[in-house]
């Protein structure tokens, strides 16, 4: 039986893996697959609690007696841990969007999801059609080769007028990883100024993973 000194070694080296730069798409997704079954004790090891985080800010802003009757998206869903925090706090409307068939077929097994989409996001549209959901969530799908941050055009496009959209990553990703550093904040900035969502949070928190601290936005989409 490995050790958990062993178990994190072995998570640093998956995680790593991810992150060097340069993959496309289909070898994230075909890493997802491969990993499936064994994705929640990478998770585990690596002490990642972005789920948590970005279930605690719906929670947030979504009063307990509206919980039941509006429509929420998961984007990079994963196994749906982000849908089970969700459904324990009275959500029961929860649909996913994630690209990879084996973490659906996990994800689908937790029966807190309603429909899943077997998509990938990008700066192309997915077939969701506008103004669906009253609130997009995501947790850590900005990361190296995972999103583009024209993807964020997408969330807006989905999301009701006033509805919230909540993203949770790891604050360093900001820095180090060259699609996001000096782009990711400028393009949430412009398409503020160009009035299609406005800012309510944006906080760093500690505990993402690792010793890692994390960042939360919330934005809210305008109202026609």
């Amino acid at each position: 039986m490995s050790s958990t000194i062993e178990m994190e070694e072995i998570t640093g080296k998956i995680l790593e893996d991810f992150r060097q730069p340069g993959q496309d798409p289909q070898q994230i997704i075909a890493k997802y697959d491969e990993l499936c079954n064994t994705w929640e004790q990478v998770k585990i090891y690596s002490k990642y609690r972005g789920h948590i985080i970005a279930a605690e800010h719906v929670v947030q802003k979504v009063p307990e007696d509206r919980r039941q009757h509006i429509r929420v998206l998961d984007i990079a869903a994963g196994t749906g841990v982000v849908g089970l925090e969700l459904h324990k706090k009275g959500f029961t409307n929860i649909d996913a969007l994630e690209p990879s068939e084996g973490m659906l077929n996990i994800l689908k097994e937790r029966r807190v999801y309603s429909l899943t989409y077997k998509e990938l996001i990008s700066q192309n549209p997915t077939t969701i059609s506008e103004d669906t959901y009253d609130v997009v969530v995501t947790a850590g799908s900005l990361a190296e080769n995972h999103m583009p941050l024209q993807a964020i055009d997408e969330f807006i496009r989905i999301t009701k007028p006033g509805g919230l959209v909540i993203m949770v990553t790891n604050v360093k990703y900001l820095r180090t990883v060259e699609a996001y550093k000096d782009k990711l904040e400028p393009h949430m900035e412009y398409l503020e100024q160009q009035g299609l969502w406005q800012k309510e949070v944006r906080k760093v928190v500690p505990n993402y993973d690792y010793e890692n601290d994390g960042i939360v936005f919330v934005y809210r989409v305008a109202s026609d």
